[in-house]
């Protein structure tokens, strides 16, 4: 009795399909990663239940969309460092910034790169 025995034929493994998942994932994680850093600036949350201090001043600067007031006077956004810097030298130890609903994310972030270009402590609060 002659059996035929059938001859395993080794197939080529081809790389090809394997190099395109890799560049493609490549792809994806290059694309979905930031290299830049942002920057962060120190915000405190006001204590509940707290009250005003008197041995501390106070600077209340309020956000809105067109106009940043810093205690009362309207000021322009490239006017406000130099402005904190003369009420910090005129005693204020803390900045209260009020943001009011009409101001927007970048009013904001302005408003707090001007506190920390001169080094004076934050709080937050929403306008009404």
């Amino acid at each position: 009795m002659h059996l035929e025995v059938s001859h395993f034929r080794r197939r080529r493994l081809t790389l090809t399909p394997l190099i395109d998942v890799i560049f493609l994932l490549l792809l994806f994680f290059m694309l979905s990663s930031t290299f830049s850093r942002f920057s962060q600036v120190p915000v405190a949350a006001p204590a509940t239940g707290t009250t005003a201090m008197p041995g501390k001043a106070r600077a209340l600067l309020v956000v809105r969309a067109e106009s940043y007031a810093l205690n009362g006077e309207v000021k322009e956004l490239s006017a406000l460092p130099a402005a904190l810097e003369e009420v910090k030298a005129k005693g204020a130890e803390r900045l209260i910034i009020v943001v009011d609903e009409t101001a927007s994310a970048q009013n904001f972030v302005g408003a707090l790169e001007a506190a920390e270009a001169v080094g004076m402590p934050v709080s937050v609060s929403g306008g009404n």
